[in-house]
């Protein structure tokens, strides 16, 4: 799964993109206990716990919990987004796979 997350650190910050990565939804998935496909949805708290997994590895100073980063920084807009990169790799036009 990729999943983009757009992410702006206060009203008039611009907009950062960044992207989940596989090592991104294991973690969160050891962290929250929960798994993609437990039926519970995929909100704003797996975004939340998504991005401070990324701007932690990035080396950001993110502290030790997404929770009392996030409520430290309750001005952060969080706004989620599907990566459109390549949406029709085809072309729209037959291929072995379609």
């Amino acid at each position: 799964m990729r999943q983009a997350i757009y992410f702006k650190r206060g009203e008039d910050a611009p907009v950062e993109t960044y992207f989940t990565t596989l090592f991104v939804i294991t973690e969160w998935e050891r962290l929250e206990n929960r798994r993609l496909g437990d039926g519970k949805g995929f909100g704003a708290t797996e975004l939340s716990v998504c991005l401070w997994i990324i701007l932690k590895l990035k080396g950001e100073d993110v502290g030790e919990s997404w929770r009392e980063w996030l409520q430290a920084n309750d001005h952060f807009q969080i706004v989620a987004g599907v990566d459109m990169t390549d949406p029709n790799p085809t072309g729209g036009d037959h291929s072995d796979e379609s």
